[in-house]
Order: C-alpha cells, then sequence, then structure tokens
C-alpha cells in the first residue's frame, strides 16, 4: 500500500531542524558533562583489584592502568563531545541566519496575506468550537429536561 503524507511546509520543516539541533546542542552538552566528571572515578570501591591497581607516590610515577584508561577515555569523550557542540551550534547558526535572511526577502504584501491567512483558520477553528459547544450545551439541555419529567 502506498503512504500519502503531506509535504512538510518550509517553516515546519525550519522548525523541526530547530528542535533537532536544540536536542542535539543539550544531549552533547550532557555527554560532555558526564565525560568531564568521570564517573568511574568518582564511584569508590568499585575498581577491579585485578585490574593492576596501584597507588602514585610522587607526580614523577606513572598512573595506574585503570587511572590512565579512565583518563584517556574521558578526554576522548570530551573532545567527541566538544566537536559535536561546535557541529551542534554552526548548523543553530546556519538555522538563525536563514530565518532572517527569509524575514529580510518577504515584502510587505506576502506577510500581510499570511497575517491574515492565519485570521482566517484561527476564526474557522473557534466557529467550529462554538458550534460543538452549542451541540454540546443543547444535549446537555435535552438531558436535564429529561431528569426534570421524570
Amino acid at each position: 500500500m502506498d503512504r500519502v503524507e503531506d509535504d512538510v511546509t518550509p517553516g515546519k520543516e525550519w522548525q523541526q531542524e530547530l528542535n533537532n539541533t536544540c536536542n542535539r546542542l543539550s544531549t552533547q552538552y550532557l555527554n560532555l558533562l558526564r565525560a568531564a566528571s568521570s564517573v568511574t572515578a568518582l564511584e569508590k570501591g568499585k575498581g577491579d583489584p585485578r585490574s593492576g591497581g596501584g597507588q602514585m607516590k610522587s607526580l614523577q610515577d606513572p598512573p595506574p592502568p585503570p587511572l590512565a584508561a579512565d583518563v584517556a577515555i574521558s578526554s576522548l569523550q570530551c573532545q567527541l563531545a566538544v566537536e559535536n557542540l561546535c557541529v551542534a551550534a554552526s548548523n543553530l547558526l546556519s538555522l538563525i541566519r536563514r530565518l532572517r535572511l527569509s524575514l529580510l526577502l518577504m515584502d510587505e504584501e506576502t506577510v500581510v496575506a499570511e497575517e491574515e491567512w492565519q485570521v482566517q483558520q484561527v476564526q474557522a477553528i473557534s466557529e467550529k468550537a462554538m458550534e460543538e459547544a452549542n451541540l454540546v450545551e443543547q444535549e446537555w439541555m435535552e438531558l436535564r429536561n429529561r431528569e426534570l419529567d421524570t
């Protein structure tokens, strides 16, 4: 079966892209915070005793393997999250530029026509809601009259 879907208007498409970009920004920011906090370093008693832990007695001693691996992974995750944040911010700036350009290109007649169309849509919705409210009220009155008659 073929599914027919309505084309997305440019405004809806822009709004969807904006939502996706904002979601990506917040997700990558959360990833950056997670990587920077180094959760495994904050959890005590979770280390595997067979992992070759050890203590650093001076600054010249190399870090124990679990700590070195944790730092390397956290560093890589931070770098990836920062790069993703840069890409998402760039997308957001592109969306803002496109919005500004579309507003500059719209002439007064187009803006007025668009506003009139929106007003007509709102009026049609309110008229439909009023009709539905009148029907509900009429049904309610009939039910109340039936109860009073019995």
